[in-house]
């Protein structure tokens, strides 16, 4: 084993790469994971004439399958292990349900983060009311209840529905955990100013003080933090706002990084996203390590969130034989890592049963020849099969494509095969002749040859994009 890069993303399954990692390597872990919410949090844009291309960000609805038994029947057996007896006991009371299949899969993976913190170090676990009492649960069985520092409420706003019959819900929940006994606390760092009605009330904490005629003095260092937090939700006009599904405001991570580390110290967040914590570490001076599931994420850190700083990747490929290796071993990672190697496209929503579609894009303009937008991918990390492409130009013709893309893992250079493409015809965009159908192999990706394409919408921004944005 060995300790982690620091500054680095880390591309894949938080559990593969945290079991990899020695003891006591980070300072602070603040995760932002599924909520078990029973929703598919997608990114969605659409435009005129190209129909709607959704990019799953990652599912949060969770089934009780072959993986969640497995997980289980670990646990069950291993009556050594922190989570045992919370696990069976919520067994018993859930049942094989997809609600225990996500504890599960929390409770590894919180075990891997005790371990990874050190003596001082905390977590902080953001969650929302549907699990946050089967999470403490957990919590208290893996880091003791003993270490149970503070529930924190993250108070938001948004309308109320019209004929609300129960309060409104609007807050989402952070436990935070020490690793021991002494833990990093800096309440100076995010003391909040005073509001002038409040030199009215009493309870100003230890840095005030009363004199004879009862009036009470402040010492100007603002308000002592309290657990609960009231900072808006983000809006779609916010400079801060990058489109991402369940993305927190900077300003509530700073206050955790803040409170909970200090400069230099290195800050692990395994679920993370569009990087908003990743962010507030970096700017605060403390070190970092990212990990997330889905490719997009990573892309967006580097890209959009961390742009000037030439962020290092651990777990995307980077030659065509981790590209291979990938593919054998994670399929449908392959395939949502490949469809976003062109620029424009995004993985479809589904996995299984997609209709033969495994990414979709949008023309920017649309075709002097044909009525549709709508660019479609389909991604092949097995060997190539000339009835494979010949089914893929089938659901193009049936999707009223305007044009397709085939990837492969190598070159494809067969006689059949280029007449099956030179057949499909070409579509007309701005003036210039493009192919309807074309073969792209990833292997011209590490050559840094993209496919012949029309210009495609930006999935973040809806306009036209830069081709070259990904290299």
């Amino acid at each position: 084993m060995s300790g982690p890069n620091l500054n680095t993303l880390y591309y894949g399954d938080c559990l593969d790469w945290m079991s990899r990692w020695d003891d006591s390597s980070v300072d602070l872990i603040y995760l932002d994971p599924p909520f078990n919410s029973n929703a598919n949090y997608n990114i969605l844009y659409s435009s005129e004439g190209g129909g709607d291309a959704q990019f799953r960000a990652f599912s949060d609805t969770w089934y009780w399958d072959a993986a969640a038994a497995d997980r289980f029947e670990v646990f069950e057996n291993a009556t050594g292990r922190s989570a045992h007896s919370v696990i069976v006991g919520l067994h018993r009371m859930l049942g094989s349900t997809g609600m225990l299949a996500y504890l599960t899969y929390m409770a590894e993976r919180l075990e891997h983060m005790h371990r990874l913190l050190k003596p001082t170090g905390s977590i902080y676990l953001h969650c929302d009311p549907t699990a946050s009492h089967y999470l403490k649960l957990i919590l208290d069985a893996i880091f003791g209840a003993k270490y149970f520092r503070n529930e924190i409420v993250w108070c938001y706003s948004r309308p109320s529905a019209p004929n609300q019959r129960q309060l409104s819900r609007v807050h989402d929940i952070v436990f935070w955990y020490s690793k021991g006994s002494e833990w990093t606390f800096n309440p100076d760092a995010i003391r909040q100013p005073y509001a002038a009605s409040s030199r009215a009330r009493e309870g100003y904490g230890a840095n005030a003080s009363k004199v004879a005629d009862g009036t009470v003095q402040l010492d100007g260092r603002g308000k002592f933090p309290e657990s609960w937090i009231y900072i808006p939700p983000l809006k779609g006009n916010s400079k801060e706002h990058l489109g991402y599904p369940t993305q927190k405001p900077i300003t509530l991570l700073n206050r955790i990084i803040s409170a909970s580390s200090n400069k230099g110290d290195i800050v692990l967040d395994p679920f993370c996203g569009c990087g908003t914590a990743i962010d507030a570490a970096h700017r605060l001076d403390r070190r970092w390590i990212g990990i997330d599931i889905s490719s997009f994420a990573i892309d967006l850190i580097r890209n959009r969130r961390l742009q000037n700083e030439n962020v290092p990747t651990q777990g995307i490929p980077y030659d065509l034989q981790s590209a291979r290796k990938l593919a054998s071993e994670q399929p449908f990672s392959f395939e949502s890592w490949a469809v976003t190697r062109i620029p424009g496209f995004v993985p479809n929503t589904k996995q299984t049963a997609d209709g033969g579609v495994d990414g979709r894009a949008t023309l920017a303009s649309k075709p002097e020849n044909c009525d549709s937008r709508l660019a479609v991918a389909q991604i092949k990390g097995g060997k190539f099969s000339l009835s494979g492409l010949r089914d893929f130009i089938g659901v193009m013709n049936r999707d009223r494509a305007a044009l397709g893309c085939f990837v492969t893992l190598k070159p494809v250079g067969s006689q059949q095969s280029t007449m099956e493409v030179a057949n499909t015809g070409k579509v007309i965009v701005s003036g210039q002749e493009y192919r309807r159908m074309q073969i792209w192999p990833i292997a011209h990706y590490f050559e840094q040859r993209l496919p012949n394409l029309p210009l495609m919408t930006d999935p973040y921004s809806g306009k036209p994009l830069n081709q070259y944005f990904l290299f």
